[in-house]
């Protein structure tokens, strides 16, 4: 029976889209869309009371005001200056507040479904590769992973990249199965949207894309294969720089100003402050340079990890909770698969062509999951400073090849599962044993307990029932963690088992800050009735709350990182003297235009920690 049948047993149309295509088993669509409905909830619980990433949330909310800051990208109402990101995932993201209203859950919305289309995409991807079952193994890591759960809660663009990646994997398999180059440049296009979305790190995957079709694409001359590849790479860059070249030849005045860049210049934007800065060892860039503390917290050393300990990125505290859980087992699973695929296939030179086209499948799988996943660890690893959430574009690799593993570990032998499997598993288990330190005493030795027991009893079992056990206890600690995520209302900012003071700051700070902002306005339109600007702020971070929670014009002179020349010494003069100007929220610095306020405007009491407030306007 097909996907969609329209039966006349009921008199009317049913629609019948969880029965499995005919070339899958009959159990492969309704598992798939179960997985994918428990994905969903546990991305969109408690959607409407989350706490967003409130710098992206203010630029939304001003892009979804006019479409004049939605093309532009513009962080405030009156474009002033834009967002330092590009602006394809808050595109979508204004699409939804335009539609439903500046609510969190319609910021958050298109995450969730972005999310379940991951799941759904990086079935296929598997299944043409390794089958349903290895399919369906790798939608469950997905939705089991921490990393991923609580990003897809949130209102940050990485969700986006993450579907645009696998979307490009799909295309460059099919490119390989189907010897169709149409589809390596369908690629591209995904590859260039991902660049709208995450930059410099969608790029990352250009080579292993690259690398794979021109190793395992048959039928054809190298010389073709080049030539494919010279086309996808001209379509990436097309799609990729589009919106950058044109933004870039309308004049200034005409614009915001490029937040992120010294010369008012996207390109500076994306390849300088978004890119080669990023590898700096130091808190130099972008979040890593941000350490504004209400109540006297640093928010860096708190949110950011850093270049003191690397390994603290990816396998140990906060990175290894959020997805270091199975990387390890993925590189095992990577090394144990690509030695199979090459015994299996040989050289590809079979004179059955569909066998052929299958060896080549595998072996283009082999270089795109396990080098999407080697590339994106050594770039995490070498990076002086990362966010958490980057680390949701290790899922996809990691459940592919979990996934792929786990078939290949049900065809062979008993002894061979002994032998690696159910070793390989038990010290994932402790490994995770070891992540869940910052766990509640009971959660930790609960969940090793079940994890170890499914591990003694894999050892008597054989074939697939094996398979199952053993997976169980290798998702049991990130499952737990992704399940601390959702009870605690988490989302993208936020790691499993974090500290009081991290949630502190991603939570109460925030929250706090959103609640003043009415009350700051209406003040400032009382007091200052003819004031266009109730207030300005020196950061883009002191005004997002405000302009989230009223969508008021609070412009930040110096942008994120108080660096941008958005407002000079002398426009801010000029718009204290016109009365354009109510109040303004700074942070101790010795930026000249913060000297200048808190030179010619008057201190008020009772603000707290290192924020000031000053009264610019006169009553």
């Amino acid at each position: 029976m097909t996907a969609l049948a329209l039966p006349r047993a009921t008199g009317g149309i049913r629609w019948q889209f969880w029965r499995s295509p005919d070339d899958q088993p009959c159990w492969a669509r309704p598992a798939l869309l179960l997985v994918a409905a428990v994905a969903a909830v546990s991305y969109a619980w408690g959607i409407t009371v989350l706490v967003p990433h409130i710098y992206y949330a203010a630029a939304v909310r001003s892009m979804a005001s006019s479409w004049h800051d939605f093309f532009f990208a513009a962080f405030d109402p009156d474009g002033l200056i834009s967002i330092d990101k590009l602006p394809g995932a808050f595109w979508v993201q204004a699409l939804s507040v335009r539609l439903f209203g500046p609510h969190v859950w319609a910021l958050a919305l298109p995450q969730v479904i972005e999310g379940v289309l991951t799941i759904l995409v990086l079935y296929r991807a598997v299944r043409r590769t390794a089958g349903p079952a290895a399919g369906l193994v790798a939608a469950v890591v997905v939705a089991a992973t921490p990393v991923t759960v609580a990003l897809d809660r949130g209102n940050i663009s990485d969700t986006l990249l993450v579907l645009l990646l696998v979307l490009a994997v799909d295309r460059t398999l099919a490119a390989v199965q189907f010897g169709n180059s149409r589809n390596l440049w369908y690629a591209g296009i995904f590859v260039g949207l991902a660049f709208q979305a995450k930059m410099v790190q969608a790029w990352l995957i250009v080579p292993v894309l690259a690398l794979a079709y021109l190793v395992a694409r048959t039928g054809v001359r190298p010389v073709r294969r080049l030539v494919d590849i010279v086309g996808f790479g001209a379509v990436t860059s097309v799609v990729s720089l589009s919106w950058m070249t044109v933004v870039s030849l309308i004049p200034t005045r005409h614009r915001p100003y490029v937040d992120g860049s010294n010369h008012d210049s996207l390109f500076d934007q994306v390849f300088v402050y978004n890119g080669a800065d990023r590898t700096d060892s130091g808190f130099t860039v972008g979040a890593a340079n941000f350490s504004m503390a209400p109540g006297g917290v640093n928010y860096r050393d708190q949110l950011v990890l850093g270049p003191d300990d690397r390994l603290n990125h990816l396998f140990t505290g906060a990175g290894g909770r959020d997805i270091g859980w199975l990387i390890p087992l993925a590189l095992l699973v990577l090394i144990v698969v690509a030695v199979l695929v090459w015994r299996r296939t040989g050289t590809g030179t079979s004179t059955d062509r569909t066998a052929d086209s299958a060896a080549a499948v595998q072996r283009a799988a082999v270089i795109l999951w396990g080098g999407w996943l080697l590339v994106y660890v050594a770039v995490f690893l070498a990076a002086g400073t990362i966010n958490p959430y980057y680390l949701a574009a290790l899922t996809a690799p990691v459940a592919a090849l979990i996934g792929w593993g786990t078939v290949e570990s049900v065809h062979g032998s008993k002894s061979a599962q002994r032998v690696v499997a159910v070793p390989a598993a038990l010290v994932t288990v402790l490994y995770g044993w070891w992540l869940l330190q910052p766990a509640p005493v009971a959660v930790r030795w609960t969940t090793v307990a079940v994890a170890l027991l499914a591990c003694l009893i894999a050892i008597g079992l054989r074939g697939a029932a094996t398979a199952i056990v053993l997976l169980i206890a290798v998702l049991a600690g990130p499952a737990v963690a992704a399940a601390s995520v959702v009870e605690d209302g988490y989302s993208g900012l936020d790691t499993p088992f974090e500290s009081a003071t991290q949630a502190h700051i991603t939570h109460d700070v925030v929250r706090d800050a959103m609640n003043t902002g009415p009350k700051l306005v209406a003040s400032a339109h009382k007091a200052f009735p003819a004031a266009h600007d109730p207030a300005v702020a020196y950061t883009s971070i002191l005004a997002a709350p405000f302009i989230f929670s009223t969508g008021a014009e609070i412009p930040p002179f110096g942008g994120f990182t108080g660096m941008a020349q958005a407002l000079t010494t002398d426009d801010l003069a000029r718009l204290v003297a016109h009365g354009d100007i109510g109040f303004a929220l700074v942070t101790p610095s010795g930026d000249p235009r913060v000297q200048w306020i808190v030179q010619h405007c008057k201190h008020l009491p009772g603000d707290e920690g290192t924020v000031g407030a000053y009264m610019c306007g006169h009553p």
